[in-house]
């Protein structure tokens, strides 16, 4: 169904553009939000909501601004583009999984980079033999 004046774009079919307009896969927004293709496909495809622990990851991967999914979802609001300084990538490194289960928590970005910082240190001390 096209989006008349009074209906807004869904906002699955809004990501799939934006995705495409940043000529990105969605393998590659998969790989940077840690979820797997096929959750990127539903969102897209309006079968499934994003989570909103999600939602701050998907941003930072399609350059959205901060909040715009939610809002997208709760009053069909269109999504908006990040200002240049939203648009770094995640602190967290999306292919080990505790940073990614920490960048999913849903705390302000200062608290998951504590977080991580404190999970890295954790990791190296452990690693130099220090159980």
């Amino acid at each position: 169904m096209s989006p008349t004046p009074d209906t807004p774009t869904p906002v699955g079919e809004q990501l799939k553009a934006r995705r495409e307009a940043l000529d990105l896969t969605q393998g590659g927004v998969a790989s940077l939000v840690g979820v797997t293709v096929t959750s990127i496909s539903s969102a897209e495809n309006n079968r499934a909501q994003i989570s909103r622990g999600k939602r701050p990851l998907w941003e930072r991967a399609l350059q959205l601004k901060a909040g715009t999914i939610s809002a997208a979802y709760r009053d069909g609001t269109p999504i908006e583009p990040a200002a240049v300084t939203e648009t770094a990538p995640p602190y967290a490194d999306m292919s080990d999984a505790k940073e990614a289960a920490v960048w999913a928590m849903d705390l302000s970005e200062a608290d998951r980079i504590e977080i991580i910082d404190a999970v890295r240190a954790r990791a190296k001390h452990l690693r130099r033999g220090h159980g």
